[in-house]
């Protein structure tokens, strides 16, 4: 294989100019010599490191299909993502207005106003699209899927308002659109509460009328002014709802808070996507060869490591480039800790491809990492949201300080420099996981690992 040669000319190439180095026996303590020999050595492995890292690319380019998926596959789960949240995005709600049949039968004139409020509210116009028919004809459209829902206003509803009996508006829901159907049924029971809160304010007034003495024509005619006064009252006209909005998201926007989310996200997935790249049968071929060679195992960890991170950073550059479409920001800082997350993640995936053999295993162990590092970040939902426990452990998560880092970097001003030698610390911790997984795999005489130097 060409890289075994290569590499094979560069080990040659190397000892042959450690043997050939002028006066090196000519110092005179051992101490110093042995400082020299370990200094060659040591740049002997970074040039090795740097070899595999290079061959690891090339065999990328050699099967380019896999590379060039990788690469568009941020752009095809963003446009995917963006299509599904749409809405959102562009007018602030999650869903499109859908249908819902109303079905008057009681037919008075509190149930017209009722039915009208519903008519002009901006706020459920934004989600539901009322059309008021008859039951037969409601009955059809539902079952034709024409309707998400249809709500039945029974006869003697008005007169069950007056004289306190419970009388139930009926709520029939669409199978087929259960999503909506359940949104309907939130409406008519928040509906519901609010004409029981009215019901109860009528019974508190009638206690009263009653103590003033009242004749009885005065009486109805005060309670039937209460009921529409105070149901109407608790709908209060067109403003149904007292709409106020709370941020979890640190002072920033929504769309700039998950604009950076995704960025941070599917970097990660790459990741998973770039162990996989160097997990191919051709690479296992070239790291059985060049072991033989006296490859250390080491030098192929720290040689993924580098791998990834150069496929990393060019696909973070793609994101950045989306990221400032969006937002209009971006700074060196946020540049350096973006760098350092690449180097943390590619040196994750590197500590699990040591860990397992199997491609499989690792692909499980992959996806189950991205899934828990995400979930626990607080970059898919706020730590504010989160179980108290997921929140006391996030400080292990280098997803939430790369992007609570970035949050504060590039829309609070307040980040720091320190961040970046704190991904690197993550960084150095799983160098340190790696190489005593190696120890260990070379000590198990069923791990399969050749008895080759660290």
């Amino acid at each position: 294989m060409e890289g075994a040669r290569l590499l094979q000319d560069e080990w040659l190439t190397a000892h042959s100019a450690e043997s050939e180095q002028p006066g090196t026996e000519t110092f005179p303590t051992g101490a110093t010599t042995r400082t020299q020999i370990f200094l060659s050595e040591r740049n002997f492995v970074m040039r090795q490191t740097f070899l595999i890292a290079h061959l690891t690319v090339k065999c990328w380019l050699k099967q380019p299909m896999p590379l060039f998926a990788m690469m568009l596959f941020p752009l095809l789960l963003l446009s995917v993502t963006y299509l599904g949240l749409k809405p959102l995005l562009d007018e602030k709600q999650w869903v499109e207005p859908f249908a819902v049949a109303i079905v008057d039968e009681d037919n008075t004139f509190e149930t017209k106003m009722l039915m009208k409020q519903y008519e002009e509210s901006e706020e459920l116009k934004a989600v539901l699209s009322f059309q008021k028919t008859d039951g037969k004809t409601a009955s059809e459209m539902l079952a034709d899927n024409k309707i998400a829902g249809m709500v039945i206003v029974p006869d003697g509803f008005t007169q069950g308002i007056r004289r306190g009996n419970n009388i139930p508006v009926t709520v029939i829901g669409n199978p087929e659109r259960p999503f909506q159907a359940e949104l309907l049924k939130q409406v008519m029971v928040s509906n519901a509460n609010l004409i029981s809160a009215a019901q109860s304010g009528a019974n508190a007034a009638f206690h009263y009328l009653r103590k003033m003495g009242l004749s009885s024509d005065e009486f109805a005619t005060y309670r039937n002014a209460i009921i529409t006064d105070f149901t109407l009252q608790a709908l209060n006209r067109n403003k149904i709802y007292e709409t106020e909005t709370l941020s979890a998201f640190g002072g920033i926007t929504p769309v700039e808070f998950y604009s950076l989310s995704g960025v941070m996200t599917l970097l990660l997935i790459g990741g998973l996507f770039s162990m996989s790249l160097t997990s191919r049968g051709e690479q296992t071929a070239l790291r059985e060869r060049l072991s033989l060679q006296g490859v250390r195992s080491s030098v192929f960890f720290f040689g993924n490591i580098l791998s990834v991170f150069m496929l990393l950073v060019v696909q973070s550059a793609l994101l950045i480039i989306l990221f400032y479409s969006v937002t209009k920001t971006w700074s060196l800082l946020a540049t350096a800790i973006l760098l350092a997350y690449c180097l943390a993640v590619s040196s994750l995936f590197a500590v699990l491809q040591e860990l397992f053999q199997r491609n499989a295993t690792k692909w499980g162990a992959g996806f189950l990492l991205v899934i828990g590092l995400t979930a626990t970040s607080g970059s898919v939902l706020p730590l504010s949201y989160l179980p108290e426990l997921w929140q006391n452990v996030s400080f292990l998560n280098v997803l939430h300080h790369t992007h609570a880092g970035l949050v504060k970097t590039l829309f609070s001003g307040t980040g720091e420099w320190g961040l970046v030698g704190t991904l690197m610390g993550f960084s150095v911790v799983f160098w340190v996981t790696g190489i005593l997984i190696i120890l260990i795999k070379k000590r198990l005489p069923w791990s399969g690992q050749l008895p080759l130097h660290v």
